[in-house]
């Protein structure tokens, strides 16, 4: 997307004339419509600024309509410059200060990113009544010569890909891995998130009895931190537990001691369903990973104590063969589920990153857009000593170890971070380094198959697959001693 004129992009008042003209001028490709309220609230501030001594070239360099990548968050006005950020929010009548507020806080959530000095203002273009949010986070009235004076301010704007001013994964937390940050409130759900978030809200508080619901949807979609997000919700209205596959960690005690109400516990620990019958909300995240004699626990404590559950799945994500067995995901939509909700909103997907997986995945993988690839390392290794020292390389550089080189005596053991390679599930990483081996080759059809290692429960090719999709930002790949291998992996950089 590239900043437009808004004076001369806002002479325009035909809304299918106005389109065509934004379209071209901004390169904007997206199939978003620029409504005729739109147009007429642009061209009221373009001629106010104008009579108030902005000039021409000063209404250069605005974004009309911008949107962070993967987030889904959009700004009216956006003009960026090396020192300063001007937001400019329009409103073609009064909302009310309340919701103009919330919205500014937002924003300059999302703009600080930027290191820029911040200035953000709301105009109400039926009576130009402006605002402003101040340097403590309030809303202040102000009038058309400050937002004036903000324009004239910003002189020489960023021309560049604005796409790579913001780093989607700064918006995105894990819980767990930013307990800080979660707590204090430093996130936001994406619009599919907030949708099933309000939709299953309004089902709970219809419901006066055990009641089941159950959200899914693909790896990445945010499942994880909308389930503790509505933990956090539900514990002001009653005792709320969240159920873990292993001991909680470090992060998420911190998360329990400072939100009364919310406890976390290792599923392995439930054993009786009068262990959690003093709660009212029981909410299971990535609820493939418990075992049919846990579930069928929790069941029972959910019908006996009148509890509300909540399981959080993704269809594709079983690791092993026993938890494909299982069948936890066809076990919860027999309970008669009082609501099901899915997240198909992709989010952490960084679709460089994202094309190259599925091209590894198929080497037939037909990608809309052409990428180079370059946050992508391919190395080789011919034998253990030389992948060792690779990936103590990159470890070196700050990318994250995934072993899913899993066998007795495993010569890279040493090598991990402390975590178990079920940790991996709901979280994200900015850089990751990963081994392949002989363990894999590719069929006839250029589809990437593996074979799995002798103990069925943990699949190396299975596991690679969840480690490679935690990916944020970087991958480095470590083939060891499979040249053929190494030859159709460098097939898809070429």
């Amino acid at each position: 997307m590239k900043p437009v004129n808004i004076f001369r992009v806002s002479r325009i008042r035909d809304e299918k004339l106005f389109n065509i003209m934004e379209k071209h001028e901004a390169s904007d490709h997206e199939n978003h419509v620029i409504r005729i309220h739109e147009i007429e609230s642009l061209r009221i501030l373009a001629d106010a600024l104008a009579e108030n001594g902005v000039k021409m070239k000063e209404a250069d360099g605005f974004y009309f309509g911008f949107v962070i990548p993967l987030i889904g968050k959009e700004f009216d006005l956006l003009k960026v410059t090396g020192k300063y950020c001007l937001n400019i929010e329009l409103k073609s009548q009064d909302v009310g200060e309340e919701q103009i507020l919330a919205q500014l806080r937002k924003n300059r959530h999302y703009l600080t990113l930027l290191r820029r000095e911040l200035m953000l203002f709301t105009v109400v273009t039926d009576t130009l009544k402006c605002y402003r949010l101040t340097d403590d986070g309030e809303l202040e009235a102000t009038d058309i010569r400050q937002v004036t004076r903000a324009v004239r301010k910003c002189r020489t704007a960023y021309h560049g890909n604005i796409d790579k001013l913001f780093r989607t994964s700064e918006y995105l937390i894990s819980p767990e891995e930013d307990p800080e940050r979660f707590l204090q409130g430093q996130y936001f759900l994406s619009p599919a998130q907030d949708y099933v978030k309000a939709e299953l809200l309004r089902d709970i508080a219809n419901t006066s009895y055990c009641a089941f619901f159950h959200i899914y949807g693909n790896p990445c979609t945010g499942k994880t931190l909308l389930i503790y997000d509505l933990a956090k919700h539900l514990s002001d209205s009653g005792r709320t537990l969240i159920t873990c596959g292993e001991e909680p960690s470090e992060g998420l005690l911190s998360i329990s001691d400072s939100i009364e109400n919310l406890d976390f516990i290792s599923v392995s620990e439930i054993s009786a369903p009068e262990q959690i019958s003093e709660y009212d909300f029981i909410l299971m995240d990535e609820a493939l990973r418990v075992s049919p004699e846990v579930f069928s626990i929790i069941i029972e404590a959910a019908e006996k104590y009148e509890q509300v559950c909540i399981f959080s799945t993704a269809p594709s994500a079983a690791l092993t063969d026993p938890e494909r067995e299982n069948d936890i995901e066809g076990r919860i939509r027999t309970l008669g589920l009082a609501g099901e909700y899915e997240l198909s909103e992709r989010l952490r997907v960084n679709m460089e990153i994202q094309t190259f997986i599925r091209k590894l995945i198929h080497l037939g993988y037909k990608a809309e857009k052409t990428y180079e690839f370059e946050h992508i390392s391919v190395n080789y290794a011919n034998n253990t000593d030389e992948a060792r020292d690779i990936i103590s390389y990159f470890r070196d550089k700050r990318y994250l170890f995934i072993n899913a080189h899993i066998q007795e005596d495993d010569p890279f053991a040493d090598l991990e971070e402390d975590f178990r390679n079920r940790h991996i599930v709901g979280r994200e990483y900015n850089r990751v380094v990963m081994l392949m081996d002989s363990s894999f080759s590719y069929d006839g059809e250029g589809y990437l198959r593996g074979i799995p290692k002798p103990d069925p429960d943990h699949p190396y090719p299975n596991i690679f697959y969840a480690g490679i999709t935690r990916v944020r930002e970087r991958l480095a790949l470590v083939i060891l001693d499979a040249p053929e291998l190494l030859n159709s992996i460098l097939s898809i950089l070429d």
